[in-house]
């Protein structure tokens, strides 16, 4: 958000997509049930990633919170094992669909405490696999990105995007 804020650009959030997915099935956060595991069907990663390409196709520019590599990362852990064509579906259209960004920045929440809000998995463990399986899935698809983990604040990987952004002339 401060990145977008700085950019003057919209900032697109997954969660206005994921939220309204939740609430119509009927997810309730007191459950214990892990909120990538409820989601973890084909029906709802599909409406997931269709609406994620949508909103993005929807404005020039923007900033996000989750890109369709993001997504392919959920859908490869949680997913693997039970629908293996939707699986495939999913992570060809994320592939193709990889054009929608010009700047990928990776910045994984290890470096970064993360407030529990009910509604994400801190499991250290759990997101150091989505991460590296993110990075793993951008090197195999031939993708351009940066990992941002030298500073522990979000302030401090602003300022480190921002140097970045300027030094490739895309402006800040």
């Amino acid at each position: 958000e401060a990145l977008a804020n700085k950019l003057n650009k919209p900032m697109l959030k997954s969660r206005e997509i994921t939220e309204d997915i939740l609430k119509r099935d009927g997810y309730d956060y007191s459950s214990g049930v892990q909120i990538e595991r409820f989601l973890a069907n084909s029906g709802r990663q599909n409406e997931i990633l269709r609406r994620t390409i949508e909103q993005h196709k929807a404005v020039k520019e923007f900033v996000t919170d989750r890109t369709v590599v993001d997504l392919a990362a959920y859908v490869l852990c949680e997913m693997h094992d039970t629908d293996i064509v939707a699986v495939r579906r999913i992570l060809d259209t994320c592939r193709k669909n990889l054009s929608a960004y010009t700047r990928l920045y990776l910045c994984p929440w290890r470096d970064v405490p993360v407030e529990n809000n009910q509604r994400r998995t801190l499991n250290p463990w759990y997101q150091f696999m989505i991460h590296t399986v993110e990075v793993g899935m951008l090197r195999e698809w031939n993708c351009d990105f940066i990992i941002r983990l030298s500073s522990d604040t979000t302030e401090g990987r602003l300022e480190e995007i921002e140097k970045d952004m300027s030094l490739h002339g895309l402006g800040v």
